[in-house]
């Protein structure tokens, strides 16, 4: 096709939105797509994805031998099994109320069993620690994070099969499921804290104390948990049942 104004001929004669067929956006949202596939923080996450994921196997089969190989190396693979069992916690409580029509549905239903089950197995941790620092056992901090967030990994698979179970109306099976997944971090708080040599020695307070009062203040904070979200439920059913609301 020559051009009109005298010039060399064009060699595009589809226009500029065409290149062998292909329009000029769809190899734009292409490239985009293979530009974002090769950038380092997606390839970072995917490794991070697969690690995880051979972690979470190992520690599902044979949580005991996994948490006694573990490395304060494999925090991040804890810290993400703590958080997982927080937030599947959570949606648990919140297809409660989805499935029961209770609103409001995001505070009481979600929110608040988010953040007492995070504070549960912080609280957990903590008096862990706490109780190892006062036998003056000499430990390393990341690695009892990371020993403790592996024996939560049995946890997160309850709390997957709780909720399939609450979606197909299995009602009392679920909640055994959730109880089952809740042991799990009092029993992440014994046998991590059995883990190091504790002082038998009659100086201060006897051992036997010591991890009593890490399991009661942690059972506190799963109490409030369940305690909170039986009000919340009550306040919202009895909110829709009243032809004044609340």
């Amino acid at each position: 096709m020559n051009n009109p104004e005298g010039g060399a001929p064009f060699t595009n004669p589809g226009g500029p939105n065409s290149d062998n067929g292909q329009p000029q956006p769809q190899r734009r949202t292409s490239g985009q797509w293979d530009n974002l596939l090769q950038d380092e923080r997606v390839r970072q996450a995917k490794q991070v994805s697969k690690q995880y994921w051979g972690f979470f196997l190992s520690a599902l089969t044979r949580p005991y031998s996994t948490m006694k190989e573990v490395q304060a190396a494999q925090l991040l693979n804890s810290l993400i099994t703590m958080g997982l069992t927080a937030i599947l916690s959570a949606l648990y409580f919140l297809t409660w109320f989805i499935k029961w029509d209770i609103s409001p549905i995001i505070g009481p239903g979600f929110l608040r069993p988010l953040l007492l089950t995070a504070a549960g197995i912080a609280v957990g941790c903590g008096t862990t620690y706490a109780a190892l620092r006062l036998e003056k056992v000499s430990f390393d901090l990341k690695l009892l994070i990371a020993r403790f967030g592996t024996l939560l990994v049995p946890a997160v698979a309850l709390l997957v099969l709780a909720i399939l179970s609450l979606i197909l109306s299995l009602y009392s099976f679920s909640v055994l499921l959730l109880i089952l997944s809740f042991l799990f971090v009092f029993v992440s708080i014994n046998t991590v804290a059995f883990q190091y040599p504790l002082n038998t020695s009659n100086r201060g307070i006897d051992t036997l104390y010591l991890i009593a009062t890490a399991n009661v203040a942690t059972g506190y904070i799963f109490y409030k948990l369940v305690m909170s979200v039986l009000a919340g439920a009550a306040y919202g059913l009895f909110n829709s049942m009243s032809p004044f609301g609340l």
